[in-house]
């Protein structure tokens, strides 16, 4: 039988007598505390090496009462935006000693509440929220448990905010349209975008129409023929997606229809997924720098659970830009 089959597994204690140290050296030189000598440290890994010795993480959790483990919540994997934020959440948390565990809620309350009671049951370090139903139960949940939560490109007035300033994105994308020359723009919100960051957006895309003495003209996926909205009279010319996918989702529409972007119709998204910026839709886009969410997020995080941080929830604001592509064009008519 191979050796890994007969023998036991080396303890903290095997550790002990062969680096010639107590029990509470090898500990400390494992978690980076306490003041050890160079010789000392070095004696001690070379110990850990020789015996493969690996620590017993949930071992060491129960005595601290916390794990090393961070939920992430998200809205749904199938959206592009959600799954590039989670690889950079993951990235960014491993490279403070965090794991990372990820429940999809598809936006449903159900569904958050019974992800939340798992990854308390996990004694999770904290949440990072990439999407949150605004159940009040998931709050009181998560508050009487008292887990630091960060809230990323959505809202609650309970836990820390990073997002990009929504408003600001939509106007940005709408007068883009109108310094083209566009005056027929529709905005159009989908579903899977949170409900504040879809209302600050859409406030920021009504904004620009009434400074520019346009007539502002709102949808939502749930009630709305993407055929009626882009052949009904008069004929848009410009539309403002609430998010890429729903704003690609418009693009084939339109190519169905045989409506040429952007000779007929100029479209702009929002979040600039990667394939976004692929030749073959190159879509104008406002851009989520989704690292530097995922960064601020951390630090955030990270800040509370050591206890750097405390007091009242804070916001964190990371500037979002526009990328103009190939779906826009100036005005022809």
């Amino acid at each position: 039988m191979s050796r890994q089959l007969t023998e036991k597994p080396a303890t903290i204690l095997d550790v002990a007598r062969l680096a010639r140290v107590s029990k509470s050296t090898v500990s400390n030189v494992i978690r980076g505390a306490g003041v050890i000598a160079p010789s000392t440290k070095e004696r001690v890994r070379q110990a850990i090496d020789t015996l493969g010795y690996r620590p017993n993480l949930i071992a060491r959790q129960m005595v601290q009462q916390r794990t090393s483990l961070i939920g992430v919540v998200i809205g749904d994997l199938a959206n592009p935006f959600y799954s590039e934020m989670a690889k950079a959440v993951e990235w960014h948390a491993t490279t403070r000693g965090y794991q990372v565990m990820i429940c999809n809620t598809q936006i449903d309350e159900r569904r958050e509440l019974a992800s939340l009671r798992s990854l308390l049951d996990y004694r999770v370090a904290g949440l990072i929220m990439l999407a949150y139903a605004g159940d009040a139960e998931s709050r009181q949940l998560v508050t009487e448990a008292r887990v630091p939560s960060v809230f990323v490109t959505c809202m609650a007035d309970w836990g820390d905010v990073v997002s990009t300033d929504d408003e600001k994105g939509g106007r940005l994308a709408t007068e883009h349209l109108i310094d083209l020359g566009h005056r027929r723009i529709a905005y159009v919100g989908d579903s899977s975008v949170e409900d504040a960051a879809d209302h600050a957006r859409a406030a920021g895309y009504r904004k620009a129409m009434t400074a520019a003495g346009l007539k502002a003209a709102i949808q939502h996926w749930r009630d709305l023929s993407l055929e009626a909205l882009l052949t009904g009279r008069p004929r848009l010319s410009g539309v403002v997606s609430s998010n890429d996918l729903g704003a690609i989702e418009i693009l084939d529409a339109a190519d169905r229809l045989g409506i040429r972007v952007p000779d007929d119709l100029s479209v702009v998204g929002y979040d600039d997924i990667i394939i976004a910026g692929l030749r073959r839709i190159s879509l104008t886009t406002i851009a989520q720098p989704k690292d530097e969410l995922a960064r601020s997020a951390l630090d955030m995080l990270h800040a509370r659970v050591t206890g750097e941080t405390r007091g009242k929830p804070k916001r964190a604001i990371v500037e979002c830009g526009l990328v103009v592509r190939g779906t826009t064009a100036r005005f022809r008519s």
